[in-house]
């Protein structure tokens, strides 16, 4: 981080104007510079106060008092005048700049040339992720065994409960609650749960763009406390439809990834684990789609609906709400429908086949009949005995 030119500290250097120089009113040169360097190698020195003018573009000056080497950078607001002997130079921080160099028409200029040169840090992305390709949860049963594949693509797993086994390329690992592995391209992995216990996990299935992917790539991390508040947060958003919702996907899958690439720089303190991660996803998507549900009750709702939204398999759709609800998801969808039809029909507003219409039932029949068996009461007869003179 820098200062700007308006900055305090500027001062010492020279000081800020409004009104652009009238060089046929003054004894003063106008040399109109384009240049995009991002490298200096040479600093001006002129005996004579001199005059800076940006005319396109965004510019950074570096200047000092000496040439020493102890200079300072700021980014250029409004129009500069430079005390005499300060070394100085004007760097582009766009693709390009214009500037206007005003000088008194006796000055004397020295340049000093710097070794090694001066180079501008831009912040420029090192790391880019285009697309995500797939991404679901998944929960695997003791004894899974995948005997695995290989893709032009990188994979992420998270595992979220259990333990995971996995090979890269015949080299195996072991994977616990709250770590995680990227697979490389065209690497062949398997993965497996043992006997003792099901296991949960994410996947993610992505392209990317770096310098050296060898740095994240077949290595099991053990999710330190920001790593996995970047998973847990993209893990929250997978199933968002509001707009840009992919865009901040992608933002949220960057930093898991930035993360990574981080992680053997981060001190001892980043390695504790929140609080939050004595819990496991399945508890919020399963908080999630029960909502979800009971939104839309109203509508037809599928179980393929199901998985494609909160990007899970219909395995472990069946998993999740039987390990958590006791029930199947198609079961607690029907119960959740003919409870909303006895408050409809509580309400007296509504007819049989509106309220029917209304929770999204193939026909009248069908309703009456699901109705019938739940309540061991007839739709129909329900209502008599609410509203019987």
């Amino acid at each position: 981080m820098y200062d700007k030119t308006t900055s305090a500290q500027f001062r010492k250097y020279g000081s800020i104007y409004d009104e652009a120089k009238d060089i046929s009113k003054e004894d003063l040169i106008l040399k109109q510079i384009v240049t995009s360097d991002k490298v200096i190698s040479s600093l001006y020195k002129f005996s004579e106060p001199t005059y800076i003018e940006i005319v396109k573009g965004m510019a950074s000056i570096l200047i000092s008092d000496s040439n020493s080497g102890d200079f300072k950078l700021f980014a250029v607001h409004r129009k500069l005048e430079i005390k005499p002997n300060m070394y100085f130079n004007i760097i582009s921080m766009t693709d390009q700049i214009t500037f206007n160099l005003i000088i008194p028409s006796g000055y004397n200029l020295k340049l000093e040339f710097l070794n090694p040169p001066y180079v501008y840090n831009r912040i420029l992305p090192t790391i880019n992720i285009p697309e995500i390709m797939a991404y679901y949860y998944t929960i695997k049963s003791p004894n899974y065994n995948f005997k695995g594949e290989r893709h032009n693509l990188f994979e992420l797993t998270f595992v979220d409960n259990g333990t995971l086994n996995t090979s890269i390329d015949g080299v195996d690992y072991t994977l616990n609650s709250s770590d995680l592995i990227i697979y490389g391209k065209n690497q062949f992995h398997t993965q497996s749960v043992n006997s003792d216990s099901a296991c949960s996990y994410l996947t993610i299935m992505f392209d990317m763009e770096c310098d050296d992917d060898r740095l994240i790539c077949n290595k099991v991390f053990h999710c330190r406390k920001e790593l996995y508040k970047a998973v847990r947060t993209f893990a929250k958003n997978i199933s968002s439809t509001i707009p840009y919702s992919e865009n901040l996907i992608l933002s949220n899958f960057h930093e898991i990834i930035i993360r990574l690439f981080q992680y053997d720089y981060l001190g001892v303190d980043a390695s504790k684990l929140p609080k939050e991660s004595q819990q496991h996803f399945q508890d919020e998507i399963l908080e999630g789609i029960v909502e979800y549900i009971n939104e839309k009750i109203a509508c037809p709702i599928s179980i393929e609906e199901l998985c494609s939204k909160f990007s899970i398999s219909r395995s472990s759709l069946q998993v999740l709400f039987k390990n958590n609800l006791n029930i199947s998801p198609k079961k607690y969808i029907n119960d959740l429908k003919l409870s909303k039809s006895k408050q409809l029909i509580k309400e007296n507003k509504y007819t049989i086949s509106e309220i029917a219409f209304m929770l999204g039932f193939n026909s009248i029949h069908y309703f009456s009949r699901a109705f019938t068996q739940h309540y061991e009461i007839s739709p129909s007869e329900y209502a008599q005995t609410l509203f019987k003179s």
